[in-house]
């Protein structure tokens, strides 16, 4: 009696947390998109889609924010997730005794606060950085990579290549050797090993990295406001600024749920393509 009880309390606790700080400020601010912004009141309840329509029929949005969103973040997870393959492959070939300590690295980076990252990353590529320092003492032209789309996309994967490696790691390891040596046996090279054997068993890391790498991409915030300097107008930004600097609350919750509906459907069709090649490469 009382281990079932335990049990219950065990599965209770994470779901009313779950409900009660997600589900329900997910449905506060749905609720808060069928709203308008009636100056001099506040927001006033229509029940309409005016605020989803404004959005999506409107050029300028569609432009300058989610199209902006959706190539920049694809790219960096595709970018992220071939650097954090490669440096997963070595890290698992490592000897037991050294893995630990570059999983360890890689760890710690993560504990690292995203806006302490950004500014190292500054200090580095900044127009007054460290490079471009010293290629102006050497008589050498600079380059400017912030407030631009590139230095977003930089920031992007220097933020997103742990959360890549640190779910491939554990699966490239845990393929058995022998499996490559029978492939070589039989006169398979290198190439023909990664993309037979070493690829398909190692796809369910690929999907987990790549999924939680591009969910961080679409929702990021922090590093288009500081490597774009607001020239680079992801979703995000777009709606903290509507809701903070230009009180528009009801506009700014549609623009959420736009992005989070945007991020569940881009992830799903994600999973979809990369199952379907899964069961064709079983055949």
């Amino acid at each position: 009696m009382v281990r079932r009880i335990a049990g219950w309390i065990s599965v209770a606790i994470p779901v009313a947390f779950v409900f009660c700080f997600f589900f329900v400020p997910m449905v506060w601010l749905f609720v808060t998109s069928l709203s308008e912004n009636v100056l001099g009141e506040g927001m006033r309840f229509t029940g309409t889609f005016q605020q989803y329509a404004r959005y999506w029929t409107d050029a300028f949005y569609l432009t300058k924010s989610f199209w902006p969103t959706i190539w920049l973040s694809v790219v960096a997870t595709l970018v992220t997730m071939v650097i954090g393959y490669m440096l997963a492959a070595f890290i698992a070939n490592l000897p037991a005794n050294r893995r630990g300590f570059f999983m360890m690295l890689v760890i710690v980076t993560l504990s690292v606060s995203t806006v302490i990252r950004l500014f190292g990353l500054n200090v580095l590529i900044g127009n007054k950085g460290v490079l471009n320092s010293a290629l102006a003492a050497l008589g050498l032209p600079g380059f400017r990579v912030m407030h631009s789309e590139f230095g977003v996309l930089i920031g992007l994967i220097q933020i997103a290549i742990p959360y890549a490696v640190v779910p491939l790691i554990g699966v490239l390891a845990a393929i058995n050797p022998a499996l490559k040596e029978a492939a070589a046996s039989v006169g398979a090279g290198r190439f023909r090993t990664f993309v037979n054997v070493t690829l398909p068993l190692s796809m369910p890391g690929v999907i987990a990295g790549g999924v939680i790498v591009l969910s961080n991409n679409l929702s990021a915030m922090v590093v288009p406001a500081m490597m774009g300097g607001g020239r680079v107008r992801m979703i995000g930004i777009l709606a903290y600024n509507q809701a903070t600097s230009v009180g528009n609350m009801p506009f700014a919750a549609a623009i959420g749920i736009s992005l989070s509906v945007v991020t569940i459907l881009v992830s799903a069709v994600i999973l979809w393509m990369l199952g379907r090649s899964m069961k064709a490469a079983r055949k």
